[in-house]
């Protein structure tokens, strides 16, 4: 198994490709205001990206403060990270909901208190991207056994890093795995995995190139926090993407015929 070169591993940010995606920007106040809200009262968890995006670390929106015109932020758990954000200049907010990608660029980081705890605060943004797209349907996959995906990246210095993570859904232009929550610092937005490992029961373990897309923590149906990591596809055979539609098709028709038992 081969990995891509880490001087390819840049961040991506749809928010910043007004030119690609400027049809999924919102500029309007009260509506950023009503999704802000809607993260903190399902304490969603977001991802913050700090500067160009080479370090980041999970939160929650803690309160929007409209007077203030202001967004409180969960501090990071490490001192190292604390540090860093607010040492930054700008920060970017990403998070997923109910599969629709938000990202909001926000300015400068600093601490404030609310509630009896120190937050970080940072400015209200004057828009922010809100992307729904629906060229792809996409499925989740069994978790009993869970399809899985390795992947790899060779480092600098020549040391190699392999992973094994089990899916949480595909489609025919990505998919999603889940992981060690502990493992969440280990991946940059926007790099890319050559060569990775899918294995697809009955058709074939299929290579495949993936990019980073999101870096975000989910809670498993016992509790436990995850690490969910959403990729691309990256120049993906037309037959390896027959395939894979094949399989989706497949697991939508066993779908439907367990939901017409069960009715």
């Amino acid at each position: 198994m081969t990995a891509a070169s880490e001087e390819i591993s840049v961040p991506v940010f749809e928010i910043d490709q007004p030119e690609n995606y400027g049809q999924y920007i919102v500029a309007n106040p009260l509506e950023i205001q009503r999704h802000l809200r809607a993260l903190q009262e399902q304490r969603n968890f977001v991802t913050l990206y700090l500067d160009a995006g080479r370090q980041f670390f999970l939160s929650t929106v803690l309160a929007v403060d409209t007077e203030k015109k202001q967004i409180l932020l969960d501090l990071p758990g490490r001192p190292e990270q604390l540090e860093a954000a607010l040492k930054a200049e700008q920060t970017t907010l990403s998070t997923l909901v109910d599969r629709v990608k938000i990202q909001l660029r926000l300015g400068p980081l600093s601490q404030q208190r609310h509630d009896q705890q120190t937050a970080l605060a940072t400015a209200l943004p004057a828009s922010m991207l809100r992307l729904q797209r629906r060229e792809f349907f996409r499925i989740e996959t069994p978790r009993l056994p869970p399809l899985r995906c390795k992947l790899a990246r060779v480092h600098a210095d020549g040391r190699a890093e392999a992973f094994d993570f089990p899916l949480f859904d595909i489609s025919g232009g990505g998919l999603c795995m889940t992981g060690p929550i502990a493992q969440a610092d280990k991946f940059s937005l926007g790099e890319l995995f050559a060569d990775c490992r899918l294995d697809i029961p009955g058709e074939s373990v299929l290579s495949v190139n993936l990019r980073v897309r999101e870096i975000s923590r989910c809670e498993s149906a016992a509790g436990e926090q995850q690490l969910r990591l959403g990729c691309e596809f990256v120049n993906l055979p037309g037959t390896r993407l027959t395939l894979i539609e094949r399989y989706i098709t497949r697991l939508e028709r066993e779908r439907k015929s367990r939901e017409s038992g069960l009715s």
